[in-house]
């Protein structure tokens, strides 16, 4: 099996599109309405969206056997990289390609705090993280296209003095 960790490109948008929607319905459903998962999965995941993230932020993908099996999202802030996304195919969580993606953001970005922001509850992402050393901490409360949503920031090194949104 060949496992590769690259830059997205334009090619891959129609895939990054088809993981996400698959990884957040897996993800959210029965902590957010179906009605907000959709919304979200049509503004943050539409063709124009991930062209511009691709654009704009550090976003890699990670293919097996040339398959886009997984990818994130990084930005660079003044005082960190806040990790806007990471999913992987439900079918290919547990096989290491988050921990790879996430390797490589930390080889990009080395010393500089890594922010991710999890729906409370969402034991997926919160035992992704925790396994790899990240920490809880502040928690955040969101409207999501009309839907309260808590969330919870998780820090991988040590978080600015005063973190900012």
């Amino acid at each position: 099996m060949n496992r590769v960790v690259r830059v997205a490109t334009l090619g891959d948008v129609t895939a990054i599109g088809e993981v996400a929607a698959a990884a957040w319905r897996d993800s959210y459903t029965g902590l957010l309405r179906p009605e907000t998962i959709d919304r979200f999965i049509g503004a943050a995941y539409s063709e124009a969206s991930i062209v511009r993230r691709i654009e704009r932020n550090t976003f890699l993908v990670a293919d097996v056997d040339d398959t886009l099996r997984a990818f994130a999202d990084a930005i660079r802030g003044a005082d960190r990289v806040t990790l806007a996304a990471i999913y992987a195919e439900p079918s290919w969580r547990g096989h290491g390609l988050g921990g790879s993606l996430l390797a490589e953001i930390q080889r990009r970005f080395p010393n500089v705090p890594i922010a991710a922001d999890v729906v409370i509850g969402n034991r997926i992402g919160e035992a992704f993280y925790e396994r790899r050393g990240f920490v809880a901490g502040e928690a955040l409360t969101e409207e999501l296209f009309g839907e309260t949503v808590r969330e919870r920031r998780w820090w991988l090194g040590t978080p600015p003095a005063e973190p900012s949104r």
